[in-house]
């Protein structure tokens, strides 16, 4: 803190002029105290000092991803550092918090990227990664406290929370509305979250837009919505071409036979659109459970449409399958994936309910709901 240097005073003054003095004193000192605080709230440094724990390593390389999460929400991200004797160095220019995944250069052909979060600011000088258990990796900084000291607490209340489950980074990615309905009721009371804003960033990256995650949008802070990642989000929410309570999009597609044809929708109480392609193993694995819908709803009022979003090399495989599995209901080709980015579907099976207007009524769900809300409905 700067010497403060003040004139000799006289105790002859009057007594109103040393209470002026006093209080000059005091609010410089007060001043002071702010500036050192706030020197000590900023990485001046410019760099993170990285460690690696649980883990001897002589050399890799480790890198920050932004995992799932398109490029465009990131800006001066972090990039990757040699990584020697456990150590490593990285440059510090984030302008507003972000949110990265990390791998190693040793993880090639076997991880994509590690699961745990790291949340980075302006505040952030030290990251210790345990390469066994990455949940358990401490960050300092103040976007990475609020995500370790309130929002992990409010997420898991009622259930232990051991970071070795993985079970938090696993929740994130699972397409339960009920993480969304978390993330709705935890912003209102941290309305200038940075940590939430990126958990939502990455449920729309994920699975796309859904009412509950447009209304969390809205329940941020002024302060928030000025800056660049909410932006940024906000305006994929107004270009989603598949909205809930929005009519379904009438898309150009191709049939079985890949005569060139727009997508009709079959006249039914609710349709089931169900996006796959013929190598997800995933949305192979689902056929039974959609035959068993089709089988035991159809004549109550559902139908399904499928859309296929095979690359040109594996259409004969498509048209195969459909056979192979006897699907009767109709089938549809997006080729080579041509407007599914557009469309917001991201994760193969996708499935998006529809009712007798063509309207989205329901996505983010699995077959087993959709099972009993037919029973219910039907």
């Amino acid at each position: 803190m700067p010497i403060l240097v003040l004139p000799w005073v006289d105790i002859s003054y009057p007594i109103h002029l040393l209470f002026m003095i006093k209080s000059v004193i005091t609010l410089l000192f007060a001043f002071g105290t702010i500036a050192v605080f706030a020197q000590a709230q900023t990485n001046i440094s410019g760099h993170i000092n990285g460690e690696i724990s649980s883990k001897s390593i002589v050399a890799d390389t480790i890198f920050f991803t932004h995992g799932p999460l398109d490029d465009k929400y990131y800006t001066n991200g972090l990039a990757s550092s040699p990584l020697k004797a456990n150590h490593y160095i990285i440059d510090n220019n984030l302008p507003y918090p972000q949110m990265y995944k990390i791998y190693f250069a040793s993880d090639k052909n076997i991880l994509v990227w590690r699961k745990g979060l790291y949340f980075v600011d302006a505040t952030t000088t030290s990251i210790q990664t345990n390469y066994l258990a990455d949940n358990c990796s401490l960050v300092n900084g103040i976007t990475a406290g609020e995500y370790q000291n309130r929002f992990i607490p409010f997420a898991t209340k009622g259930v232990p929370y051991d970071c070795k489950s993985e079970y938090l980074s696993d929740l994130f990615y699972n397409n339960d509305y009920k993480v969304d309905s978390l993330l709705l009721k935890y912003v209102p009371q941290n309305r200038s979250s940075y940590v939430a804003l990126w958990l939502l960033a990455g449920r729309f990256s994920s699975f796309g837009q859904s009412a509950l995650r447009q209304q969390t949008l809205v329940e941020f802070s002024a302060e928030i919505k000025s800056g660049r990642l909410w932006k940024t989000l906000d305006e994929d929410f107004k270009n989603s071409k598949i909205k809930e309570n929005e009519t379904f999009p009438q898309i150009d597609l191709k049939t079985l036979d890949l005569i060139a044809t727009k997508l009709v929708l079959p006249k039914a109480k609710y349709t089931l659109i169900d996006f796959w392609f013929a190598r997800c193993r995933p949305c192979l694995d689902t056929i039974p459970a959609l035959k068993k819908l089709y089988a035991g709803y159809q004549h109550k009022g559902f139908e399904i449409v499928s859309i296929s979003v095979d690359e040109t090399v594996n259409v004969p495989i498509w048209q195969r399958r459909v056979k192979e599995h006897g699907l009767t209901w109709p089938q549809y080709l997006e080729e080579n994936n041509f407007r599914i980015n557009e469309l917001g579907i991201k994760s193969f099976p996708t499935f998006i309910l529809l009712n007798s207007d063509g309207k989205v009524i329901w996505k983010d769900f699995d077959l087993d709901d959709l099972d009993v809300f037919l029973k219910k409905n039907m």
